[in-house]
């Protein structure tokens, strides 16, 4: 993320405007560290790059403007965003929404075997009618008062139409022709290497055990620190890290205990704990939080962040 990315940002009510939301960010080195302040906003953050403090702040600002229009906070954001910014013409949001189209590639699975990676809506047609957006492709259509709503629709005609090797739809054998000459083909390796990364998945996510929030003070109280792996089942590179973390809690048995939270099963759970991306990786000591680390970076940069805390061996 650059200082100067211009945002498309829908204000319900007022239209849609094209703004450079990070150009008010003022930013610092304190001691080799990143500093970002946010004044407009009242936001501080601190990473190992610029960008990294620009995605921390605008995940605190997604955050603070969460309770949506109407609320105090959101209100503040849209002024800011008004005067600040240009409001786009329908032509224009309908010409930046059809080039996102265009850029979308989807998931195609013909059989187990035989999958590809296709820019499924390169040839789509798109038109803007005040709130209402309609999708065009393969002679079919949806409609939706977003874009992610219609183009939803259309993927879910899409699929009815085409069906499944084995349970055909009506145009079964159009789509796949289609597929088959214009999708990138995923090798024999790359879908073993998926298969085996799931099974690994699968076997590691028993290996640990899931708490609940509340069990946060007791279990980090025995003695060694606690690790929590907040997570969920639709995130990827938790499916990456789940295998790590295992590996982890066997090498530092005694030292560290390791634990899950799906963050789908307890309401406010992002707040609680004041993060915006999962996986998300917290350590705590007698219920307090000492150290985190959010996303995926490798096995040995989980171990570089999180040695230092662990309890020492005993001798």
């Amino acid at each position: 993320m650059e200082r100067g990315y211009e945002f498309a940002v829908v204000l319900p009510g007022h239209g849609t405007y094209r703004v450079t939301l990070l150009e008010g960010v003022e930013i610092d080195d304190q001691a080799g560290e990143t500093v970002g302040r946010w004044s407009a906003f009242d936001l501080h953050a601190r990473g190992d790059s610029e960008g990294a403090v620009y995605q921390e702040l605008l995940g605190g600002l997604q955050q603070r403007i969460a309770a949506g229009p109407g609320s105090p906070e959101f209100e503040a954001f849209a002024v800011y965003v008004r005067e600040r910014g240009s409001r786009l013409s329908d032509e224009e949001i309908a010409a930046r929404e059809l080039t996102q189209v265009h850029e979308t590639s989807v998931r195609w699975r013909i059989t187990d075997d035989e999958q590809y990676v296709v820019n499924l809506w390169r040839d789509a047609e798109l038109r803007r009618d005040g709130d209402t957006v309609t999708v065009r492709a393969f002679e079919l259509e949806a409609s939706g008062e977003h874009l992610g709503q219609a183009l939803q629709t259309l993927n879910e005609a899409v699929s009815q139409a085409a069906g499944k090797h084995d349970a055909p739809g009506p145009r079964f054998d159009e789509f796949t022709t289609w597929v088959r000459a214009n999708g990138d083909r995923i090798s024999a390796e790359a879908l073993a290497q998926e298969a085996k990364d799931l099974r690994d998945y699968l076997a590691a996510r028993d290996q640990l055990a899931p708490i609940t929030p509340d069990d946060i003070d007791v279990q980090s109280s025995t003695g060694i620190p606690l690790l929590v792996d907040f997570w969920a089942a639709w995130c990827g590179p938790c499916r990456q890290v789940t295998p790590v973390l295992a590996s982890l809690a066997e090498q530092w048995a005694g030292r560290v205990l390791v634990r899950k939270i799906d963050v789908d099963q307890f309401e406010g759970i992002w707040e609680k704990f004041e993060f915006r991306g999962i996986p998300a990786m917290l350590m705590f000591k007698d219920g307090e939080e000492i150290h985190r680390v959010i996303g995926f970076g490798g096995k040995e940069s989980l171990i570089a962040e999180f040695e230092p805390h662990l309890a020492p061996v005993d001798r």
